[in-house]
């Protein structure tokens, strides 16, 4: 027993020392939630709009969301669209 509260008092000793050394290593955005976010970006974006060729989508996707990665976006638009 006494074993299992050293291990767990260890863990959370090194849990504080690693926050005080890396004080910002958790802050930024990892990819996938970058890219989770363009294809969401793109997908309300186009969700209620009548049927759109790629190309109209290019376009709007292109104009109305400048930041997102383009191809990702696109595809949350293509999702959108009515089939």
């Amino acid at each position: 027993m006494w074993g299992f509260a050293i291990v767990v008092a260890a863990l959370f000793v090194s849990g504080i020392l690693w926050r005080a050394t890396h004080p910002n290593s958790s802050e930024a955005p990892t990819d996938d939630t970058t890219n989770v976010a363009a294809r969401q970006d793109g997908y309300y974006l186009c969700l209620h709009r009548r049927p759109m060729t790629t190309a109209e989508m290019y376009r709007l996707v292109k104009r109305r969301l400048p930041n997102d990665d383009l191809a990702l976006a696109l595809r949350g638009c293509q999702e959108a669209q009515p089939r």
